[in-house]
């Protein structure tokens, strides 16, 4: 659904968001900074399906926000991995 926030608020809004997932995820590296990171993003995922599950109506509701989930962490591994070029897979 669009937003009605003009831009400045609405840019706003998205970076208190972005610092705050920052500020859970630097929790995170305090507690499993040891840990295979498949099962931190098990354990996010587990999380995030739970959390979904008490915020969406429905299960389209749901997919949703697992869509914007999984372009977001696309996002972020394109800005992670922007100095290598992407390797078509065979």
């Amino acid at each position: 659904m669009p937003s009605k926030k003009s831009g400045s608020a609405k840019s706003k809004n998205d970076a208190r968001e972005v610092s705050r997932a920052e500020m859970i995820a630097r929790k995170l590296a305090k507690v499993a900074p040891d840990e295979d990171p498949a099962h931190v993003a098990g354990a996010i995922a587990i999380f995030a399906t739970e959390t979904i599950k008490r915020s969406a109506n429905n299960l389209m509701e749901a997919r949703a926000y697992l869509d914007g989930l999984k372009n977001g962490i696309d996002g972020l591994l394109k800005n992670v991995f922007a100095d290598e070029p992407e390797k078509k897979r065979d």
